[in-house]
C-alpha cells in the first residue's frame, strides 16, 4: 500500500490529468481534499499542466508541506 505522497508522485511522473490522478488516488484508497494545502498545491500544478518535480517541491517547501520524493515525514 503506497503512501498518499507516493501515489501522488506516481500521478505526477507520467503527467496524468486531474481525472486520471484522482482515479489513481482512489484506487490507492486516497482522495484529494481542498481543506489540505498539500492537496491544493498538487491539484494546481496538475490542472496547470506543470509536472516539474522541482517546481512542485519548491512550492510545497514554501508552504512547509512534505515534499514529493522526500522520505522524511513532517
Amino acid at each position: 500500500m503506497p503512501s498518499k505522497r507516493t501515489a501522488i508522485a506516481l500521478a505526477v511522473a507520467p503527467e496524468l490529468n486531474l481525472t486520471e490522478a484522482d482515479d489513481l488516488l482512489k484506487r490507492a484508497d486516497y482522495a484529494q481534499s481542498h481543506s489540505q494545502k498539500f492537496d491544493v498545491i498538487i491539484e494546481h500544478f496538475i490542472i496547470s499542466g506543470k509536472y516539474d518535480i522541482f517546481e512542485i517541491n519548491g512550492m510545497l517547501f514554501k508552504y512547509d508541506r512534505p515534499l514529493l520524493g522526500d522520505k522524511q515525514m513532517r
